[in-house]
């Protein structure tokens, strides 16, 4: 090579190295930048847009759903490992999903997120009466048992006028509010509470060898559901579905004896 056409080229790659440098330079630069709640929106807007990412633009609410349900676990993972800023990280991930969720609603008519944000905001301030209002109220017991008076008297609310565009009876029941995509043994739990709540607790279905809430119990109590999930396995048993069918059994019969206990009243 002809030294002429040899300074050229080694000014070429310093011109590239250059301007390599300087991306590198002004990325570094971006994402040293301190961004708020508008710059997140932003950021969906143009993953969404035609100009931003395939993949993005072809997701809709069912799609995300998966990643919505990962995203919340391994934020519970951060929570319980203790690391802060992982945790700062896996919340990032929570908010992503609330913010695309949101961008996809905008985008079809449905919702957008300042509704989101107006329509907590209003629940909170609704639900905290000793805090906005001058209700007096002092235990977190008495928060609850508020709480869920101002729910229910919401849900009913929103049946009878639900009923009226219908024309049908309004029947609130205390299960109405339990998700159904929720995980089979959480959901179980739920059940179970809003039937205590409601009147309808159940035995205690074993005594108990250490107090209430003891990191003992909660021990003893994990290996007996661990226990329980290896003779599903070995029984050829999908726990999982086993507990549905289980939660669908109970909430049944409970719906039933909230409709009895209806007539009677």
């Amino acid at each position: 090579m002809k030294s002429g056409e040899l300074k050229k080229q080694e000014k070429q790659e310093r011109k590239e190295t250059q301007e390599n440098n300087s991306q590198f330079s002004t990325l570094n630069s971006q994402l040293a930048k301190n961004y708020t709640f508008t710059d997140i929106l932003n950021v969906m807007q143009k993953l969404r847009s035609e100009e931003g990412c395939p993949w993005d633009r072809e997701q809709n609410f069912n799609s995300l759903l998966p990643y919505l349900l990962e995203e919340s676990y391994e934020y519970i993972d951060a929570v319980q490992s203790g690391n802060a800023k992982l945790m700062a990280e896996e919340l990032g991930d929570v908010l992503l999903q609330v913010v695309f969720h949101a961008q996809i609603a905008k985008e079809e008519g449905k919702f957008t997120i300042d509704d989101v944000i107006t329509g907590i905001c209003e629940k909170m301030i609704r639900r905290h009466p000793h805090v906005f209002g001058n209700e007096n109220i002092k235990t977190s017991n008495e928060v609850l048992k508020k709480w869920d008076e101002i729910k229910n008297a919401e849900t009913a609310a929103a049946k009878a006028t639900l009923a009226v565009a219908h024309d049908t009876a309004a029947n609130a029941s205390a299960m109405d509010k339990v998700p159904r995509s929720m995980v089979a043994l959480t959901r179980a739990q739920e059940l179970l509470r809003r039937a205590a709540k409601a009147g309808f607790d159940c035995e205690k279905p074993v005594p108990e060898a250490q107090p209430s809430g003891s990191p003992e119990t909660e021990a003893e109590f994990g290996d007996i559901l661990f226990a329980l999930v290896n003779l599903a396995r070995h029984k050829g048993i999908n726990a999982e579905t086993a507990l549905t069918r289980a939660n669908a059994k109970f909430e049944k019969r409970f719906r039933q004896a909230e409709a009895e206990r209806s007539k009677e009243a």
